[in-house]
């Protein structure tokens, strides 16, 4: 039913989508996050299974550029399962260690955005290139390059923050084997702060919300819909009627 409420909203123009290929998770915290901005959103599933998110035309715009600076949707964070999942085939030791660091900071980016406040997380990992045939001290008599990392946070606006700068850096340090406490960089931004929605704003209409003015032109829509359906039902009566008839004659 809701889905037919959607394909009805997008059928009379005043809706569009805004987002496609999501998957549920992605689809309701954006349709939250919209919500909360006073942006009214519905999601439906597409046939291939994944989900979009449909809003009224006149907010698209406003929509898009908010979900666009709060780094919504987020990306997939590609882990161990990703990245591995299909090997390639003559793998080079580059190639391995590339992929391995990309996993591994992708795995402790999930784990950050699990953090409740944490809007979006990005992970940076400089390890050196293990040699055991090389000195640990030196490496061609070049002093040996300690391990790195750097994260970029970013919270909601306005409120405290989520997480400390130090659980962070024991995080990311307990996470990559041979990193230091101290060789771990944290930058924390905000995020654009929501705008409260105000309740009096929106309306229910079935299973959608909506602002008063769109509940109006969505009414309006709706009802010539149903007429025009109406009519076309009474004329295929008629006509079959007329057919049976008909055929009866003759």
């Amino acid at each position: 039913m809701r889905r037919l409420w959607i394909v009805v909203v997008v059928a009379l123009g005043c809706s569009m989508p805004i987002q496609h290929g999501l998957d549920e998770t992605a689809a309701n915290e954006i349709l939250t996050t919209l919500e909360r901005a006073g942006i009214p959103a519905s999601k439906s599933r597409d046939d291939d299974g994944a989900f979009a998110v449909v809003v009224a035309k006149t907010d698209g715009l406003r929509a898009m550029e908010f979900m666009r600076s709060l780094g919504l949707p987020r990306g997939p964070r590609a882990g161990f399962g990703e990245l591995y999942k299909q090997p390639s085939l003559v793998p080079t030791p580059t190639e391995e260690r590339a992929r391995y660091l990309e996993a591994l900071a992708g795995e402790i980016a999930r784990t950050l955005e699990n953090v409740e406040g944490v809007v979006s997380a990005r992970v940076h990992l400089a390890l050196p290139e293990p040699d055991p045939l090389a000195d640990s001290l030196a490496i061609n008599g070049k002093p040996r390059v300690a391990a790195q990392a750097a994260v970029l946070l970013k919270t909601r606006a306005g409120r405290p923050a989520p997480i400390g700068e130090q659980d962070v850096r024991k995080l990311v340090a307990g996470s990559v084997p041979g990193l230091d406490l101290s060789a771990v960089a944290v930058v924390v931004t905000p995020a654009p702060e929501i705008p409260a929605a105000s309740g009096a704003n929106l309306v229910t209409f079935g299973p959608l919300r909506m602002t008063a003015d769109s509940r109006t032109t969505f009414a309006f829509g709706l009802a010539a819909i149903c007429t025009l359906l109406a009519l076309l039902a009474g004329l295929v009566l008629v006509l079959s009627r007329r057919l049976a008839a008909a055929q009866r004659k003759s």
